[in-house]
Order: structure tokens, then C-alpha cells, then sequence
């Protein structure tokens, strides 16, 4: 195991905590996590992974610390929830016991973040933006339609100049529908 740990250790890597040493010395308690996990920020990459477990050439998610590769995110999620990565990395899965004051102060800071949040005016509300993005798009529809109203127009136009003869109201409900191929819709039943 000395030269496991050894190859760990170049590769800039904790050596392994092995079951021994983890209950001789004292371990942290378990804490919240201060990062985010960014399962997506994978999706589509290939990652080169050099190392001795014969698992680490599979597709999926590898977990330096305990130098393994699980398939799938939930399987990954439920690995670095768990006991043995939280041993290798010399933590108990005891939680610290919070006091009041711990609780207060937390609630404060929360408190104090949404004030501040609402104070910016950067309060995001939802319905607002899904009826402003709905707005946009009907607009952005109005737009495209009327601009294609105007090239039949100017189609229209251009044939009637061209023929050198006026066109009736009439004829030209006929070439619209015959531009949008409706014509072929009416009802036979008179």
C-alpha cells in the first residue's frame, strides 16, 4: 500500500486513509458543502484519466480522492454523500451539533442577503419575465407577419404594373389565395 500511496502523492493527490490510521486520529465533523456541483458542465467532454484501477478507463463519472469511476450522476451524488469518500477524506458522517446562537446568526445573514437582494432591485420574478418574453414574441410574430403582408403587396403590385392593367378588389382576394394555395379549400355545398 506504501507505493500506492506514493504514486498518489506525485499525482498531487491525499493518500488513502486506510481503516487503521482512521480510527487512531480524530476526524472532522461533516459539513455543509460550500461548492455547487456541476454535473452539466461534462455533458458532451472527454476527460483523460490516468491511474491504476483498471474501472477508471469506463465512461462516467471518476472521483480523484478515491480514484473510481461510477456510471451515472445520481450514482457519483450518492459516492460523495457517502461513508467511504467521507473517510478518504478524513471526515466522520457525524454532524456538528448547532446551537441557537449558531441558528440565529445564520437566519440573521439570510435575512440581511434578501434585504440587501430587494434593495438592488434585482428581485427576479417569474411571471413577469415569462409575460414579457411572451410580449416579445407576439411582437416579433406581428412584425413577420405584417412584413410578409407587404412583400404580397409589392408582388401584387409589381404584376399589376406589369400587365399594365388595374386589378379589382376581387382579383386580388383571388391571387392571395392562390399565392397561399387556399383556393383549393372552398366548400363544395351550395
Amino acid at each position: 500500500m506504501d507505493e500506492e500511496d506514493e504514486e498518489r502523492r506525485r499525482k498531487g493527490l491525499k493518500p488513502r486513509v486506510h481503516a487503521k490510521e482512521a480510527s487512531s486520529g480524530a476526524r472532522e465533523l461533516l459539513q455543509a458543502r460550500k461548492h455547487t456541483i456541476n454535473l452539466e458542465g461534462m455533458v458532451g467532454k472527454t476527460q483523460v484519466v490516468q491511474s491504476s484501477s483498471a474501472a477508471s478507463g469506463q465512461p462516467g463519472f471518476y472521483c480523484k480522492v478515491c480514484d473510481i469511476t461510477v456510471k451515472d450522476s445520481m450514482s457519483y451524488l450518492d459516492h460523495i454523500n457517502g461513508k467511504n469518500h467521507q473517510r478518504m477524506l478524513n471526515r466522520s458522517m457525524k454532524v456538528a451539533a448547532e446551537t441557537v446562537a449558531d441558528v440565529i446568526a445564520k437566519l440573521q445573514s439570510l435575512r440581511e442577503a434578501k434585504r440587501r437582494q430587494q434593495m438592488a432591485g434585482s428581485e427576479y420574478n417569474f411571471h413577469e419575465q415569462v409575460s414579457k418574453q411572451q410580449q416579445i414574441d407576439q411582437e416579433k410574430r406581428q412584425r413577420r407577419k405584417e412584413a410578409r403582408r407587404r412583400r404580397r403587396l409589392a408582388q401584387t403590385y409589381e404584376e399589376e404594373s406589369v400587365d399594365g392593367e388595374s386589378i379589382d378588389e376581387d382579383d386580388t382576394s383571388k391571387m392571395m389565395e392562390q399565392m397561399l394555395g387556399t383556393a383549393s379549400f372552398k366548400s363544395t355545398k351550395k
